[in-house]
């Protein structure tokens, strides 16, 4: 069950008191006339009172017992029968059933135990008769409005003198009113308990599905940077810039270790983002020294915001792919925060010359892991010579 034993124990609660108040409501009815009637005896005001209280009671009792065997019932059937919820419905059912009909069949000797006890010796015997009156219907009552006595159609105490006739079916209506009551109320806390389990593995699929595709994503970042860098290195090599060559060794291994961790986070504060560009930017200083250059300029108020990680390495990589990048065009790239929350990469579109098919994959993979993760789009501008990103920054803790 996905409901704690405490509010299984309220919700057991309010419907008993419920359904007591209305298998009495016509006992409460008499009650206020009775209170009315300034000619009633005193004694037979006082067993009106103890008639009342004692089947407000009862039904409480009686619909409490058979709401919590029921829940007994349909967990230890839920174990016996490995959860076919049709056999354990069918025995919980059953359970109640049965119980219900003996506690019927116990109610006329509790009533008059029960009622023999709490009345005053003196009007015992009238006690015993109006007990009997009022359960099994027959005999002549009281008329509260006139004081005559008057035939029992025409006074109704309880449901069941409506419905029944028989002398030796005490309250039976009423009986079988509560026992179905709870039957439909826990056959629709059945349903409203399926509903709840259906959505809650809905959204476990639901984020298994976005770690996945999230998952999936990430697996594109890591070989595409590993291949680039392992290119700047053999260009190093081949130049036989054996110092440069370690540098960058050295630095490859710092950034490899903030990649490598990027596969338990999903977002990071801008903070942490640019600790690692800088660590990278660094690298691509190594290999294009005097010829790439960095502008970043960042408010201290969004240091602390959020985006996912790994987001400024696709765009630089992108930059650093599709740009002429040499001592007669040398290339800035520019990093900086706007006023309306936005991250801003920006450069001089300076293509190179030779033909070079484009399939995005960078821009795709980011666009992708913001809208999942953030739900909101990335913007791109490529008007006016220049190649812009903006990139949404989140003030939201981390979601996944």
């Amino acid at each position: 069950m996905l409901r704690s034993t405490r509010n299984e124990f309220l919700i057991g609660f309010t419907l008993s008191v419920i359904l007591s108040l209305f298998a009495n409501f016509a006992l409460l009815i008499r009650r206020y006339d009775l209170m009315m009637d300034s000619k009633l005896p005193g004694s037979s005001y006082a067993i009106e009172k103890y008639e009342l209280w004692f089947s407000v009671l009862w039904f409480f009792f009686f619909s409490f017992v058979l709401f919590v065997l029921y829940r007994w019932a349909y967990r230890w059937g839920d174990k016996v029968f490995q959860h076919k919820e049709v056999k354990t419905i069918g025995l919980a059912m059953g359970s109640i059933f049965i119980v219900a009909l003996g506690l019927y069949r116990a109610y006329p000797v509790i009533n008059t135990a029960v009622m023999g006890k709490v009345c005053n010796v003196s009007v015992l015997h009238d006690c015993a008769e109006r007990s009997i009156m009022i359960t099994e219907v027959s005999g002549k009552m009281l008329d509260t409005v006139s004081g005559s006595v008057v035939e029992p159609d025409k006074i109704r105490v309880g449901v069941n003198t409506v419905f029944s006739t028989a002398y030796s079916n005490p309250l039976l209506i009423e009986h079988i009113f509560v026992l179905l009551t709870i039957m439909l109320s826990m056959l629709l806390l059945h349903l409203l308990d399926k509903k709840q389990e259906m959505k809650l593995e809905y959204e476990k699929i639901k984020v298994e599905k976005l770690q996945n595709s999230y998952n999936a994503l990430m697996g594109q970042i890591n070989p595409h940077f590993f291949f680039n860098s392992l290119n700047g290195l053999n260009s190093l090599i081949r130049m036989g810039e054996q110092e440069k060559t370690l540098e960058y060794l050295n630095g490859l291994s710092n950034v490899f270790r903030y990649i490598l961790q990027s596969n338990h986070k999903t977002l990071v504060t801008l903070d942490e983002e640019l600790q690692f560009i800088k660590a990278y930017t660094y690298l691509l200083s190594v290999r294009y020294e005097n010829k790439l250059f960095f502008s970043i300029r960042i408010a201290d108020i969004c240091l602390q915001k959020r985006l996912p990680i790994l987001s400024l390495l696709p765009l630089i990589e992108n930059v650093v792919k599709h740009n002429v990048i040499s001592m007669q065009h040398p290339l800035q790239i520019e990093i900086y925060t706007t006023s309306e929350d936005l991250l801003v990469v920006s450069n001089f579109i300076q293509p190179k010359m030779e033909e070079y098919v484009c399939n995005g994959i960078g821009l795709k993979n980011l666009r992708g892991r913001y809208q999942m993760l953030v739900g909101k789009n990335i913007q791109i501008d490529d008007s006016n010579g220049y190649f812009v990103v903006s990139l949404p920054l989140l003030n939201t803790p981390e979601r996944i």
